[in-house]
C-alpha cells in the first residue's frame, strides 16, 4: 500500500508542475498582445499618414475644381452628381471649353440659394478622402492559450490590446469621417446633353437641335422648346457677334432666351408647346407678367449695352444670365478714359420682384393699351392690334397678354381679337 508520505509528495510535485504550466501559458499571452498591441498602433499610425497624405491631394484637387466650377457650391453640386472622378473630369472638360470661348461650367446650370453656410473646401476634403480604418479588434476574438481563458475570460487578450490602444488610436477612424452641408439642389439642372457640348456655333446648333427632335420623339414637347429656344439665341448671337447692332430675328430669339431663364430660375409654373410658346398655370399669371415686364427691360438693356456702349453680344449675353441666376440688376460701367472698354457688373438691387412697377418705355405702352380700352370693346380691336404690332419681343407678348385680360369680359371682342392676332402671325 502506498502510504501517506507518497501522496504528499505527489501532490506537491503535481501543484509545482501546474503553477510553471500556467506560468508559461501566461507569459506567451502577455507576449502575444504586446505584439498586438504594437501591431494595432503601427497600423494606426500607418493609416493617420495616409489619410493626412490623401487628404491634401483632395484639398488640392478641389481649390482647383471649385475654381473652374465657379464656386465651392457649384463645384459640390457636380461631383454629387456624377461621383468625384467622373464629375471632375466633368468640370475639367467644360472649364477647358470654356478657355476656348464657351460658356463658364455656372452658366451651364442653376443652383437655389443656400440658407445656410456653404461648404468649405476643408469639409469636402475630409468627406472624399477615404476614413482611416484602424480594425475593430475582431480578427482578435479568442486568441490565446486556454489557461488565460480560464484566468482572464474567453476575450481578454481582445480587450487588453482594445484597452491599451484606445488612447492612441481609438478615436482615428471616428475623427476621420465627415459631415457636410447636402449639395444644393438645381433650379435648372445640368443635363448629360449639355456635357458635350461643341464650342463651333454651327455644329452645336445643329446637335441641340438633333437632341430637341429626340426629345419630341419621346414625347417631352416643354424640354425640346427649352433646348430650341436656347439654341436659336445662342446660335444667333455668336452669328451676330461682329455686328454693332441686334437683328429683329436675333433680339426676338435672345427675349425669349431671356424669358426662358426666367421661367426656369424662378419656378414659375407651366410648360412650353411645340412653338415655344410658354403655357402658364393660372396661379403663375402674376409671376409670367413680371417676368416678361423684365425680359422687356433686359432686352432695351441689351440693345443700348451693344449699340451705344458697343460691348460684345456674348459678353451681354454671359452678363444677362448670370444677373437672372444672381437676381442682381446689371449695369454698364463706361470706361474712364478714352482707350478703356465698358464693361457690365451687377447692382445691389433686385433684378426680380413680383408686384414691383416697371419703368420701362415698352412697358409704359402696354399700360396704356391697357387703360385706353373702355366702353365698345368690339370697337376697339383695330387700335389695340395697331399698337400691339408696334411692338417687339417681350413688349409685344406681354401687351397681348393684357390686351387679352381686358376683352375677357366681353367673348364676342375676345374673339375677333385673337383672331386678328392670328392674321397677324401673332
Amino acid at each position: 500500500m502506498l502510504n501517506k508520505n507518497f501522496f504528499q509528495g505527489f501532490a506537491e510535485g503535481f501543484s509545482k508542475s501546474a503553477n510553471a504550466s500556467i506560468t508559461k501559458y501566461l507569459d506567451s499571452d502577455n507576449q502575444l498582445k504586446s505584439k498586438l498591441a504594437e501591431k494595432r498602433i503601427a497600423r494606426g499610425e500607418e493609416e493617420e499618414s495616409r489619410y493626412r497624405k490623401e487628404n491634401e491631394k483632395y484639398l488640392r484637387e478641389l481649390k482647383g475644381l471649385a475654381k473652374k466650377a465657379g464656386g465651392t457650391d457649384q463645384a459640390q453640386y457636380i461631383l454629387d452628381k456624377f461621383g468625384y472622378d467622373e464629375g471632375a473630369s466633368i468640370i475639367n472638360s467644360l472649364h477647358t471649353k470654356a478657355l476656348a470661348g464657351g460658356k463658364p461650367v455656372s452658366q451651364i446650370f442653376k443652383l437655389s440659394e443656400r440658407l445656410g453656410p456653404s461648404t468649405t473646401l476643408q469639409q469636402l476634403a475630409n468627406f472624399y478622402t477615404p476614413a482611416m480604418k484602424i480594425g475593430s479588434g475582431e480578427s482578435m476574438k479568442g486568441v490565446g492559450g486556454g489557461i488565460s481563458k480560464l484566468f482572464g475570460g474567453e476575450n481578454w487578450i481582445q480587450e487588453a490590446v482594445m484597452q491599451e490602444t484606445d488612447a492612441t488610436v481609438g478615436k482615428l477612424t471616428t475623427s476621420s469621417l465627415q459631415d457636410v452641408p447636402e449639395a444644393l439642389t438645381a433650379t435648372d439642372d445640368i443635363e448629360n446633353y449639355e456635357i458635350g457640348y461643341s464650342i463651333k456655333p454651327d455644329e452645336e446648333y445643329k446637335r441641340l437641335m438633333g437632341v430637341a427632335n429626340n426629345f419630341i420623339n419621346e414625347g417631352k414637347v416643354d424640354k425640346a422648346s427649352r433646348i430650341k429656344i436656347a439654341a436659336e439665341a445662342n446660335y444667333l448671337t455668336y452669328m451676330n457677334s461682329q455686328k454693332s447692332d441686334y437683328s429683329d430675328a436675333e433680339i426676338k430669339a435672345f427675349g425669349k432666351k431671356i424669358e426662358k431663364d426666367f421661367v426656369s430660375v424662378h419656378g414659375i409654373k407651366g410648360a412650353y408647346d411645340i412653338y415655344g410658346s410658354f403655357t402658364k398655370a393660372a396661379e403663375a399669371l402674376n409671376r409670367y407678367e413680371h417676368a416678361l415686364e423684365k425680359t422687356a427691360d433686359l432686352t432695351k438693356f441689351a440693345q443700348e449695352a451693344r449699340k451705344i456702349h458697343n460691348i460684345n453680344s456674348v459678353d451681354i449675353s454671359l452678363a444677362i444670365t448670370n444677373a437672372i441666376t444672381k437676381n442682381l440688376v446689371p449695369i454698364i460701367e463706361s470706361s474712364e478714359d478714352a482707350f478703356g472698354k465698358s464693361f457690365i457688373k451687377l447692382s445691389d438691387q433686385k433684378l426680380f420682384t413680383v408686384g414691383a412697377s416697371s419703368s420701362s418705355s415698352s412697358i409704359a405702352k402696354n399700360k396704356q393699351i391697357t387703360s385706353s380700352i373702355t366702353g365698345n370693346l368690339k370697337a376697339q380691336v383695330p387700335s389695340t392690334i395697331a399698337n400691339i404690332v408696334t411692338l417687339s419681343g417681350s413688349a409685344q407678348q406681354l401687351a397681348i397678354l393684357n390686351a387679352k385680360k381686358t376683352f375677357g369680359s366681353d367673348q364676342v371682342a375676345l374673339s375677333m381679337l385673337n383672331k386678328k392676332l392670328k392674321e397677324q402671325g401673332l
